[in-house]
C-alpha cells in the first residue's frame, strides 16, 4: 500500500470515528502507515470496511492486521476437522505407512501428530485422551500461527536475525 492509499484508509477511519483520538498527529499516522504499508490496499480497505460495519469503537493496528490476515491466510481447519483427517489417515494408511499418512495431512495437523507420535495414535488404547492432547496442541499452534500471520514480514525477519545473533553468541560462549 502506498502513502496515498493509506491516506484514504486513514480518512475513512477518522471520519467513521470522529470522537476518537485515532491518528491525532503526523507521528502517530506515520506509525500506523509503517505497520500497515506491507499489506495490499484492497485487502486493508476490505478489512477496515468490515471492521467499521461491525464495531462501535475505532480499530487498532492489530485489529486491521488480524482482519487482513483472515482474508489472505489459508483457511486453517478447526481442531475437530483436523482430528477427523487424522482418523481418516489411520483408516487409510494404518500403522505401517507413517510417511504416506503424514504426507496426507496439512502442515499444522502433521506437526501435532508428530508430537504425539503417529504410531502412538494408531496403537492407542485411549483415543479420547489422544484427541484431547491433540486439541490442546492444535489450538496452541493455531493461535501461534495466527499471531505470526499478523506480524509484518519485516518485523518477523528482523526478529529471526536477532534470534540468530543471540544463538551464535550463546554458541561462542558455550563453545
Amino acid at each position: 500500500m502506498n502513502v496515498k492509499e493509506f491516506a484514504m484508509i486513514s480518512s475513512a477511519i477518522k471520519s467513521c470515528y470522529p470522537w476518537s483520538n485515532v491518528m491525532p498527529d503526523d507521528a502517530s499516522t506515520d506509525i500506523w502507515y509503517g505497520m500497515l504499508k506491507d499489506l495490499d490496499y484492497k485487502i486493508v480497505s476490505n478489512a477496515v470496511q468490515s471492521y467499521i460495519a461491525t464495531n462501535k469503537m475505532p480499530p487498532s493496528i492489530a485489529d486491521i492486521r488480524e482482519l487482513s490476515s483472515q482474508i489472505t491466510s489459508i483457511k486453517v481447519l478447526d481442531y475437530g476437522e483436523a482430528w477427523e483427517t487424522v482418523i481418516k489417515a489411520i483408516r487409510r494408511y494404518g500403522y505401517m505407512q507413517e510417511i504416506e499418512a503424514l504426507e496426507s495431512l496439512d502442515d499444522l495437523t502433521r506437526k501435532c501428530v508428530k508430537r504425539i507420535g503417529w504410531q502412538n495414535i494408531c496403537m492407542s488404547e485411549n483415543i479420547v485422551a489422544d484427541r484431547a492432547n491433540f486439541r490442546m496442541m492444535y489450538e496452541q499452534e493455531q493461535q501461534q500461527q495466527k499471531k505470526l500471520n499478523q506480524i509484518p514480514m519485516s518485523v518477523n525477519n528482523r526478529r529471526n536475525e536477532l534470534a540468530s545473533v543471540v544463538n551464535e553468541t550463546i554458541l561462542k560462549i558455550n563453545g
